[in-house]
């Protein structure tokens, strides 16, 4: 019986010792898939983010070749509208009318695939600078009062006095506001669109520090945006599939636009919806430059 228990005993520790082995083994195996799986998955990384460079490259430098002649085609209707190449019947004023607003429109469609194909190439640069921002603003809503006449709505601008002057790329701050105040236009069919802007003393952007801001917010009484939809909605080449947004064309990138600028101007933009009642857009940038 000792004999038999010893036997045993030897046998369990045989069992063990091998059972460790094996899984000592079994641990050197994981560690080198699990090394050669990530150094796989670096690579492709590599790969998709050259391929990715590569498409916005490419986007950019089509995108500039479309614009030429487009340009070309604008100003030669032009002139011919004008009457300066001679006299046009009325239907021939319409036709070429006609084709000289297609090609804006495929214009502007184009610059915003190049704007867009610029900021994921990271070839579009930022110039900070100090300006008023209440003039910015004014403009703004002065280049969208005819739309927004045309349709009856009301289109008006708060700001308190004091706004004062703003350290960031006035260009690009008008562009994003010019952009969410077009869509708000186009977009509402009755009621209106109050464009507010004001002077916030600590503002905290995600992942940063508290620092003074400048918030702008473009309401209107639209139609809304249902609540499965808003995750999606700064996405580029995404449209919300309604109703009302067949009605008119576009790809799909002006809210895109509006975010990558925003963030590349160190700010943050959001938006607040109900369904059939209108939306809200706030952008919140730093007041003295980039945030921190």
């Amino acid at each position: 019986m000792p004999d038999d228990r010893l036997l045993g005993v030897v046998r369990d520790v045989t069992e063990a010792k091998l059972a460790e082995k094996t899984l000592r083994e079994l641990n050197e195996t994981l560690e080198q898939k699990v090394a050669a799986r990530t150094e796989e998955l670096r690579r492709a990384l590599i790969c998709a983010e050259a391929a990715d460079r590569l498409k916005s490259a490419f986007l950019a430098t089509m995108s500039h070749e479309l614009r030429t002649p487009l340009n070309s085609i604008i100003g030669f209707t032009s002139i011919v509208l004008q009457g300066l190449a001679g006299p046009l019947t009325p239907e021939q004023a319409k036709q070429l009318g006609m084709v000289r607003g297609s090609a804006r429109h495929l214009l502007e469609l184009i610059n915003d695939v190049l704007d867009l194909s610029k900021i994921e190439a990271e070839q579009l640069q930022v110039h900070l600078e100090p300006f008023e921002l209440a003039g910015s603003l004014e403009r703004v809503v002065a280049s969208v009062a005819p739309m927004a006449e045309k349709k009856g709505l009301t289109l008006q601008l708060l700001a308190p006095p004091d706004l004062g002057q703003v350290v960031s790329d006035r260009r690009r701050v008008e562009q994003i506001l010019l952009n969410l105040t077009n869509n708000a236009v186009k977009f509402t069919e009755v009621g209106g669109i109050t464009v507010t802007a004001e002077r916030v003393d600590s503002w905290l952007p995600a992942g940063g520090v508290a620092q003074r801001a400048v918030r702008i917010r473009v309401t209107d009484t639209g139609s809304g945006i249902e609540p499965e939809h808003l995750s999606k909605l700064f996405q580029p080449f995404s449209q919300i599939d309604t109703g009302l947004t067949r009605q008119h064309e576009g790809t799909g990138l002006g809210l895109a636009i509006c975010r990558r600028l925003t963030t590349l101007l160190g700010g943050e933009i959001d938006v607040t919806s109900e369904w059939a009642r209108g939306s809200t857009f706030t952008v919140n940038l730093p007041a003295n430059g980039r945030a921190t």
